[in-house]
C-alpha cells in the first residue's frame, strides 16, 4: 500500500504541470448544447483543483491533489480497519 501511495504522489506531482485550463469533457458539452448558463456554482474547498489561498497556480495544483490523494487513501484505509476483523 505504501508503493501505491508514493506512486500517486508521483503521479500528482508531474501530472500538475500538464493540467489544462481548458474546460472538462462536461464543462465543454455544457457550453456545446448552450445549458452552461443554467449551472451554479457552490463554494469548494479545492474549486477548479486548486487551492484558493496559494497564488503559485501549479503548486495551488500540486497541494488540491495531495489532498485528494491523502483524504482517498485516508478513507480507504479507515473502511478498512474497520471492517476487517482480526
Amino acid at each position: 500500500m505504501k508503493k501505491a501511495l508514493w506512486f500517486s504522489i508521483m503521479i500528482v506531482i508531474l501530472a500538475a504541470f500538464f493540467a489544462s485550463s481548458h474546460p472538462d469533457g462536461l464543462e465543454k458539452v455544457a457550453e456545446k448544447l448552450g445549458f452552461i448558463k443554467q449551472a451554479v456554482s457552490s463554494p469548494a474547498l479545492f474549486n477548479d483543483y486548486h487551492v484558493s489561498f496559494i497564488s503559485n497556480p501549479s503548486l495551488s495544483t500540486i497541494i488540491a491533489g495531495l489532498a485528494g490523494i491523502l483524504l482517498t487513501f485516508g478513507l480507504f484505509w479507515l473502511t478498512a480497519k474497520l471492517l476487517v476483523r482480526k
